[in-house]
C-alpha cells in the first residue's frame, strides 16, 4: 500500500477537506479528542461502581442503565472512530490497552466512602466540566463533522448534569451534606480531573504510540492545559460559578509532576468514583 496524501499508509475515509487538514495538524484538537475517547471508555467500570453506590435509589439506577451508560458507550465509539480516521498513524489499540491497565491500577483500591448525595454531586461536577470542554472544543473546531460530534456530546453531558444534580438534591438533606462539604467536593473534582485523570490519559498520547512522524508539534501536559484554557476562555463565557469550577484548568502554574504510569498515586475515599466519569476528563 502506498502512502496517502496525509503521509500514512492506512486508508482514510475519503479525501480530506481543508478543514480536516487544519484539524489534523492541530495538537489541541488531537489531545482533546483522543483524551476524551480514552476516558469515555471507562464508562462501563464507572457505571458499575455507581450502581453499587446508588443502592435502593431505583430511579437513578434505571437512568444509569438506560440512559447514561448507552450515552457513554456512544461517546467512546464516536470519538474513537474520529481519532482513527483523522490520525490513522496513531496506534489507538495499544494506547487504549495501556491506558486501561493504568486506569485499573489507579482505581483498584478506590472506594467511595461517601453517601449517594456526595457521589451524585461529584458526578454532576464531572458532567459539567465535560459539557464545557466539549462545547469549547466544538466551538473552536474547524471540521464541521467534529463540531457536530462535540456539540452532541456537550448536550448529553448537560443532561447528565441535571440528572445527577436532581439525585443530589433528593439525598443531601437525609445524608446531612452541608454547604462546606459540598464546596470541598466540587473543588476536589475540578483538581482531580486535571491532576490525575486527564494527566494519566495524556501520558499515553505522545510519541511512543505513533509510527512514523507525528503530524503536529507535540505538547507537554502543562502546554496542553494552558492552550485548552485559552480555547475555553475564547469561546465560552464563564460566570462566577464556572470560574470556580474551572480554576485549576485556567491556572496551569501549579501543575504537579506527571505520575508514573507503573505506580499511579493511590485514590483515597475522598477521591470517590465520580471525578473519573468524564472527561474531560474525562475529561468529559
Amino acid at each position: 500500500m502506498t502512502p496517502n496524501s496525509l503521509g500514512s499508509t492506512r486508508p482514510l475515509r475519503r479525501q480530506a477537506s481543508s478543514q480536516q487538514l487544519v484539524t489534523r495538524h492541530n495538537p489541541v484538537m488531537f489531545y482533546g479528542i483522543a483524551a476524551a475517547a480514552l476516558l469515555e471508555t471507562t464508562g462501563a467500570a464507572c457505571g458499575a461502581a455507581l450502581l453499587a453506590v446508588l443502592g435502593a435509589d431505583a430511579q437513578s439506577r434505571s437512568w444509569i442503565e438506560q440512559v447514561w451508560l448507552p450515552a457513554k458507550r456512544a461517546h467512546a465509539e464516536r470519538t474513537r472512530a474520529y481519532v482513527e480516521a483523522m490520525w490513522p498513524e496513531f496506534e489507538w489499540a495499544a494506547a487504549c490497552d495501556q491506558f486501561s491497565a493504568d486506569h485499573r491500577r489507579l482505581t483498584r483500591t478506590a472506594g467511595t466512602g461517601a453517601g449517594i448525595a456526595k457521589v451524585a454531586l461529584a458526578c454532576s461536577m464531572a458532567a459539567a466540566q465535560a459539557a464545557v470542554f466539549y462545547r469549547g472544543l466544538g466551538a473552536a473546531a474547524d471540521d464541521p463533522e467534529l463540531r457536530h460530534l462535540l456539540q452532541d456530546m456537550a448536550a448529553d453531558e448537560a443532561a447528565h448534569f441535571e440528572n445527577f444534580r436532581c439525585c443530589y438534591e433528593r439525598h443531601r438533606q437525609r445524608e446531612h451534606l452541608g454547604m462546606l462539604a459540598s464546596y470541598r467536593t466540587i473543588v476536589s473534582c475540578a483538581s482531580r480531573a486535571r491532576d490525575v485523570d486527564v494527566q494519566l490519559v495524556f501520558s499515553r498520547l505522545n510519541g511512543s504510540h505513533w509510527y512514523g512522524s507525528v503530524p503536529f508539534q507535540e505538547l507537554t501536559y502543562a502546554d496542553f492545559v494552558a492552550r485548552l484554557a485559552c480555547v475555553v476562555r475564547r469561546n465560552l463565557p464563564l460566570g462566577l460559578a464556572q470560574r470556580l469550577l474551572f480554576k485549576p484548568w485556567l491556572t496551569a502554574r501549579d501543575l504537579p509532576a506527571v505520575p508514573a504510569a507503573s505506580s499511579p498515586r493511590p485514590v483515597s475515599a475522598r477521591g470517590m468514583v465520580a471525578p473519573r466519569l468524564a472527561a474531560g476528563a474525562q475529561s468529559r
